[in-house]
């Protein structure tokens, strides 16, 4: 059996290796089983082996070459989250824009669910990437930079590993963000803030952490560890739960930070469950200003990322890294977050 490359599909090099001939004549016998150019013995010889092999054609690399499919690849984590929906939205935007097709994959489950996505995508002959789904520590993403696939990531960072300085990013400052909404509860006098974190092994859920945790040190507020709850994703039925666990802890917080807005819809879910005002027995912030958040029944503070401009800008910058190829120097596009004040904070009341 011939060996896989670090994306599990059997090369035309392979296939070549193991009928003995050369790859120009593997290329010329699965491009036209009938050519002259090829005798039948070899012919049939190349084709057994393909077919053992289970070869498919690796559409990736020869739209990576001519450029024609003018098709880019999109990995988010879940359609759920109403913010990759939306994100995505301005990717597709961008794209149609500029005379490009966008093809979108979920994938839910972490690493193995991205490499699947990214596998798939690159199958369909791709001409580059748009990552919104990479972790932390993401080895998919050095298996791109072997193989010198052109991509971009977007919302998501990598952030430790010899390859990370490499690679074009496009996203919020989230620690800047989570810093400021924190700072904000606190200046309205709340002194124990629950902060209910998503997945910490996403640069999101980490660097959201970790700005909430400076906000509480600049003000000389010590961590509480029993408030600090780690729910592992950003679902809001995931915030919902995690409402429920920090309803029982004693004396209550007196105000939340849910680490995404989707959370925060759980958050307000619950509390309207449990029959607990908002803003005037708990406050809650979330993160991410999806549209929802802005609606009068919500009204939610939160801190804003442009999406449209972080769609433009990854879609553009893909562009580029695909014309300049992946020697050139990588790009970090870092936008400002924006703190949306709406009633969840109590901040409208206090100034009433």
């Amino acid at each position: 059996m011939a060996p896989e490359n670090k994306f599990g599909r059997t090369r035309l090099k392979d296939v070549a290796e193991i009928a003995g001939v050369s790859v120009t004549t593997v290329s010329l016998v699965l491009k036209n089983p009938e050519t002259s150019r090829v005798g039948k013995h070899t012919s049939e010889k190349v084709l057994r082996v393909a077919k053992e092999l289970n070869y498919r054609p690796n559409h990736s690399a020869r739209s990576l070459v001519t450029r024609e499919s003018h098709t880019i690849g999109v990995v988010i984590t879940t359609l759920q989250n109403p913010y990759y929906s939306e994100a995505s939205h301005y990717i597709i935007k961008r794209a149609r824009d500029i005379g490009y097709s966008v093809i979108l994959s979920a994938a839910p489950g972490g690493i193995e669910d991205e490499r699947k996505s990214v596998y798939d995508l690159l199958d369909r002959g791709v001409d580059g990437l748009i990552l919104c789904s990479v972790m932390r520590v993401d080895p998919v993403v050095d298996e791109l930079i072997a193989s010198k696939v052109p991509f971009v990531t977007m919302i998501r960072s990598v952030e430790t590993g010899p390859s990370s300085p490499l690679i074009d990013f496009v996203g919020v400052d989230n620690d800047r963000g989570a810093f400021i909404l924190l700072d904000h509860l606190i200046r309205l006098g709340h002194r124990r803030i629950a902060i209910l974190t998503g997945d910490l092994n996403a640069s999101t859920g980490y660097r959201r952490l970790q700005g909430a945790k400076a906000a509480l040190k600049a003000h000389g507020i010590a961590e509480d560890a029993e408030l600090i709850i780690n729910g592992g994703d950003f679902y809001r039925t995931t915030g919902y739960r995690l409402t429920e666990r920090l309803l029982k802890i004693r004396p209550l917080p007196t105000a939340i930070f849910a680490q995404s807005d989707h959370m925060a819809i759980g958050v307000l879910e619950c509390l309207a469950d449990q029959h607990i005002k908002v803003p005037e027995e708990m406050a809650v912030v979330g993160f991410d200003n999806i549209e929802m958040a802005g609606l009068q029944s919500v009204n939610l503070t939160t801190i804003s990322q442009e999406k449209a401009i972080l769609g433009r800008s990854a879609m553009d910058l893909l562009v580029e890294r695909i014309r300049r190829g992946k020697d050139s120097r990588a790009n970090h596009i870092i936008l400002e977050p924006v703190l949306k004040i709406r009633k969840t904070c109590g901040a409208l009341q206090k100034r009433g």
